[in-house]
């Protein structure tokens, strides 16, 4: 599934997030896709891996 949103970015972040895409050859979306999966692979990399179960609790918790 692929969800989609606003995100609303300082004109100089995402004039920068331009930038840095189109170095690596990718569009402004893709770079800060790209940027969102790192984070999460620095973060499961330091606090261990995020599991569909605590998606769900997370979820549930929010109804």
């Amino acid at each position: 599934m692929v969800v989609k949103f606003t995100l609303p970015l300082a004109d100089d972040v995402a004039a920068k997030m331009t930038f840095i895409g189109k170095y690596y050859g990718r569009s402004r979306v893709r770079e800060i896709e790209w940027a969102c999966k790192e984070w999460v692979r620095r973060f499961e990399a330091e606090q261990g891996e995020i599991k569909q179960e605590d998606l769900q609790a997370l979820k549930e918790a929010g109804r």
